[in-house]
């Protein structure tokens, strides 16, 4: 990276997981020399005074969360005229197997397909984690249900070491 980049990790996160991710990205990127800034997607302004960007979102529903799909879209402008990589956290992604990692890619595609002429440098896939105490009581109900379903027990799933790597390969690329 010869020059020091500025660099935005930007993130839309319900309940912290995604957030913490963002965050380990932003340090390992600090650490190898970049000035980092990490934000919720709903807080940046402007993106005029960095050189890349990093944009991660949790999946609800299938698909990022509406303010991350929003921003790219938005932003598309400028996200073609600099390196961006995409990841999301996703609870799936906690049972490691062939079927998980089929719908990791289906949502990598669909995370591509809100602007296909963005070409993201990277994407990053994780598990993410869930705490029933941090959510509506209802939700908390559905999450229940969701989990007796598919086997899912509420935890922290997020593979540090998994996204640190990812963050030192990324830095390579931006």
């Amino acid at each position: 990276m010869g020059d020091k980049k500025n660099i935005l990790v930007a993130y839309a996160s319900s309940y912290g997981a995604t957030a913490g991710v963002a965050e380990a990205i932003a340090e390992v990127l600090s650490q190898a020399g970049a000035s980092v800034v990490v934000k919720r997607i709903k807080s940046v302004e402007s993106l005029e005074s960095y050189d890349a960007v990093i944009i991660g979102s949790a999946i609800q529903y299938d698909h990022w969360m509406p303010e991350a799909r929003q921003f790219v879209t938005t932003n598309q402008a400028f996200l073609n005229q600099v390196p961006v990589a995409y990841f999301f956290t996703c609870l799936a992604l906690s049972v490691d197997n062939e079927a998980t990692r089929q719908q990791a890619y289906k949502y990598s595609d669909k995370i591509k397909a809100l602007s296909p002429t963005i070409k993201p440098v990277s994407i990053g896939r994780f598990a993410g984690a869930v705490n029933f105490s941090k959510m509506p009581f209802i939700l908390r109900q559905l999450f229940k249900l969701f989990a007796k379903i598919t086997g899912v027990k509420e935890g922290d799933y997020r593979d540090w070491n998994t996204i640190r790597t990812w963050a030192m390969q990324l830095h390579l690329k931006m």
